[in-house]
Parts: structure tokens; sequence; C-alpha cells
């Protein structure tokens, strides 16, 4: 099959985000499960699993959980490491499920990937059943995110980040488009991501490093851009490389036929 673009980039990197993001990401699918209000037996999509994190606090009371993903690499470890789930390897924006089949909707950080966040949004809402429930995040604002750590080295080696990460105030709207209803934006300013050492930093660039901006560069340019990155990074008191990440929480429903 072929793997969408934003999946290109997590495929072979998928070890690397298992060490790495997908720790960090762990307290933010806690939330988004949370937000989705799960009830015993419900049918739940986690759309952009990665590696499982939201998946695998969704199981349990009986509910059937269903995490896909573009990224063949990220659905090997999610069926590894979640037992109760199932996982199969999906565009999220194209599912290949029928219409009204889920009581619940999860995505943890996923939606940033979208090419058209209200499109993604609309096929979520197809294959949720009346009533039924969306949760998720995305990584935001844009000043809480790496790029502000980065501005200055991204400058110099010609990146722009520009409108790459939605803003509290767009995701309402973008739902609402989408035909959700009762939509609600909550930011948490205080998310970070933490790489304990060189090594998970490294880890982590690599994964940048597939990205469109990038991935024609050479080595030379590639490993020049991680020692200023690595320079400009904030350190915490252990050693690890801490820098501003941002989650904002989008929770909505799906309107029920009866009203």
């Amino acid at each position: 099959m072929t793997i969408p673009g934003g999946s290109r980039i997590f495929d072979s990197g998928a070890a690397g985000y298992e060490r790495t993001i997908a720790i960090t990401l762990r307290p933010v699918a806690r939330r988004v499960v949370d937000g989705a209000a799960l009830q015993p037996g419900d049918v739940v999509l986690d759309a952009g699993t990665g590696t499982g994190n939201a998946a695998a606090l969704a199981v349990g009371d009986g509910r059937s959980v269903l995490g896909i993903d573009g990224a063949p690499g990220m659905i090997e470890i999610a069926r590894r490491t979640v037992p109760g789930a199932r996982f199969e390897v999906m565009d999220f924006a194209r599912l290949d499920v029928a219409d009204e089949t889920f009581d619940a909707v999860i995505a943890c950080h996923s939606l940033l990937f979208a090419e058209d966040r209200v499109a993604a949004l609309r096929e979520w809402l197809r294959v949720t059943r009346p009533g039924g429930r969306l949760s998720l995040s995305v990584p935001g604002p844009q000043d809480l995110t790496p790029s502000i750590v980065y501005r200055e080295v991204y400058e110099r080696h010609g990146i722009s980040t520009a409108g790459r990460y939605p803003e509290v105030d767009d995701l309402g709207p973008d739902a609402e488009s989408a035909g959700w209803v009762g939509a609600r934006v909550a930011a948490d300013p205080t998310i970070s991501i933490r790489l304990a050492d060189e090594g998970h930093f490294r880890a982590w660039r690599d994964l940048g490093a597939r990205g469109e901006a990038t991935r024609d560069w050479t080595p030379e340019q590639h490993e020049a851009l991680t020692r200023e990155m690595l320079a400009a990074t904030p350190r915490d008191v252990d050693g690890a490389y801490v820098m501003p990440f941002g989650a904002i929480f989008l929770t909505a429903r799906k309107a029920d036929l009866d009203r």
C-alpha cells in the first residue's frame, strides 16, 4: 500500500518515536481518553494511534478498541505492546470503515498531520454513531512549540514552521465546519518534550530529518542543524534536554438524531 506523506516520516523512525515522543505524550493521551468519557462496552477508534498510547488507556470494561495509523512501523510496535486492542494500517483521513461504527473517536496529537483538518474531522464524524464523542489533542499553540526555542536556528538554516501548528481559536471552528457539535477547547502550556540525553535527542531529531523541509539534505547539513539545536536546547538539572511542546485539547460530539 501507499503510505500517506505524513506517515512516511514515522514509519522507519517508529523505534525512535517510541523512545522519545511516545513517552512525552503519555499524560496527554490520558487527558484525551478521559475527555472521551468512555462507557463500558463502547466501540472506540484511536485515529493516528502511533505506538498505541491512547488505545492502551481505552482498553477495558468490555470496550472494543481499534487503533489505526498510516505507518506500518508504528502499528507493529502497537500490536506487540498493547494487548486487548486491534491495530490496522490505515489512512485516518480515508477510513476503510462503515458509517456509524464507533461510539467514540480519540486522537492524540495526530490531527496535526492531516493535509486537511476539516476533511479528517468530517471523516471521523462519518464513522461515529449519533450522540458519539470526539476527544483529541494537538501540539500548540505555535508560541509553545519547539519553534520558539529554535526560531533563530531554523532561520539560519532556511526552515519555516509558520502555520504548521493549530491555534486555540482554530480547533472549535474546524470541528463545527466538519459537523461536530458542542465543541470545547482548552490549552495546557505546561506540556514539554523531555529527552534524557543526547542519544534520545538525536533519535527525536531523526524524525524531523524525514520531514518535507529537510529530507533532501546531506548528512552534513543535518549534523550542523542538530549541533546548533543541541546548543540551543534548555537543560534540566539532571542534564535532560527540555523544550516546550504545549497541547490543545478538543472535545465534541455528533448530534443525536432525536434532537
